[in-house]
């Protein structure tokens, strides 16, 4: 019954946006469209391309990868690469030795005003330092890793996206049929738009950020010129650690998740190969053996996609995560300090957990719906190919083994080796963080009782 009401809700809000969209112009409409990466059918794949080669060039740009969508190619390390990723490091450890001078030596005025101090005077700058510090070493670190798993040979699974650049979407290529091909074709650019959107909107951001923080301090606004251009200066670099650091970090995450429908998509198709053997009136060996290369296939290039990008999910699951529960608890605590600092950090210590609990539930109810459900549904398909076959099945062709390795413990989207993504793990995490957050603050209490 509450099915049924959801699809008729649908229904109805679908034909009230078919009302509206019918009195915007076709102009309007057009701009809209490709905005959010909106393309029709007969369009071409240039456009897409084009958005990729984008997406491509930034990767590239902030030196998150050395070879981008040539990662098989391993004799190719794009021109000055090891020269801009020293350089990175050279920039991201300044600052970090900046934030332990400007801890250490805080009684000093003049050295505070020549390191551009962005908490000058403020009685909440330790913490806030503290903070800086731990998490930008975080970031850093995460950044490196994300290096090192390159040149481990990690990143293979980007080249699809070189061959989509060279031949557009062909289906044999990408192991779709022609049905699920058209869908990836959507999906793809709308992620693609969406994500660099948030990148470049990241981009501008973040030095108007960096000089609000000032502009909110009036020990700085007082402090004068020497002030003004110290602070230009370190916002200069500051800037280009932050976007270097985590708009790296953003376009990895872009990356991982344009592979998610493409994943879905080959299981989909698989489903679809599968009815059509089973269609037949006839089956014999050889489309048995047809059929087991298809599943095994898709299985072995699942089951690759998740080994190489688990730790990466681990990481970020765990690292953000705390990193989240320590800005809402650094924001309780400098409260009595600074309104405005421990608003920011409490506003953004729990849109981070909303988001990363939201991409917590919403993965795990998409591997339960999609994931899960599409397994369940080749299997199913395969015992019933397997009961109308009549010829002699032989050992060889490792029918239970297939049956074993699809419902296996290796199909599924892993989080480490610790866990795997489904609806449940979105209520551990909601009670890790409460309780988290609820020790942080006892222990504050101890510690200002002493």
């Amino acid at each position: 019954m509450l099915s049924f009401a959801n699809g008729r809700f649908i229904v109805f809000v679908y034909a009230i946006l078919e009302s509206i969209s019918r009195l915007i112009p076709y102009p309007v409409k057009n701009l809209i469209k490709k905005s959010f990466g909106l393309l029709s059918d007969n369009e071409s794949d240039e456009e897409i391309i084009k958005s990729l080669q984008v997406l491509e060039n930034i990767e590239l740009g902030l030196i998150i990868a050395r070879r981008g969508y040539g990662q098989d190619e391993t004799s190719y390390v794009q021109p000055n690469f090891h020269f801009k990723n020293n350089l990175i490091r050279f920039v991201s450890i300044l600052n970090f030795i900046r934030f332990c001078l400007i801890l250490i030596y805080k009684q000093n005025n003049s050295l505070s005003i020549l390191l551009a101090n962005p908490f000058f005077h403020e009685n909440s700058s330790d913490i806030m330092i503290y903070y800086i510090i731990g998490g930008g070493i975080t970031l850093f670190i995460l950044r490196e890793y994300v290096l090192y798993l390159e040149e481990h040979g990690a990143y293979t699974i980007l080249c699809p996206f070189r061959d989509i650049k060279v031949s557009g979407f062909d289906k044999n290529m990408l192991q779709l049929t022609t049905k699920q091909c058209k869908s990836f074709r959507s999906t793809f650019h709308i992620l693609i738009t969406v994500w660099i959107r948030w990148i470049y909107c990241t981009f501008i951001c973040m030095p108007f950020v960096l000089i609000s923080l000032r502009l909110q301090n009036q020990a700085i606004v007082n402090s004068g010129p020497a002030m003004y251009i110290s602070s230009f200066c370190w916002i200069i670099l500051e800037s280009c650690a932050f976007i270097f650091i985590f708009g790296g970090l953003l376009t990895l995450g872009a990356h991982i998740t344009i592979f998610v429908p493409l994943c879905l998509c080959q299981l989909k198709s698989l489903i679809e190969l599968l009815q059509r053997v089973k269609s037949k009136q006839f089956i014999d060996d050889s489309y048995i053996k047809g059929m087991n290369t298809d599943v095994i296939r898709y299985l072995n290039y699942f089951d690759c996609f998740i080994a190489k990008l688990r730790y990466i999910y681990f990481f970020l699951f765990i690292i953000i995560s705390f990193g989240a529960d320590t800005a809402i608890f650094l924001g309780l605590f400098t409260k009595r300090h600074s309104n405005w600092v421990s608003n920011m950090l409490v506003i953004w210590g729990l849109i981070i957990l909303f988001i990363t609990g939201s991409v917590v539930y919403v993965g795990g109810a998409l591997w339960i719906r999609y994931g899960m459900n599409l397994l369940y549904l080749i299997h199913g398909l395969y015992v019933s190919t397997i009961a109308k076959v009549e010829v002699k099945l032989y050992q060889k062709l490792k029918i239970l083994e297939i049956l074993d390795r699809i419902l296996g413990p290796y199909c599924g989207a892993k989080i480490g080796d610790a866990f795997t993504a489904e609806k449940l793990l979105a209520v551990y995490y909601v009670l890790e963080n409460a309780s988290t957050i609820m020790l942080l603050i006892c222990n504050l209490q101890f510690i200002s009782s002493q």
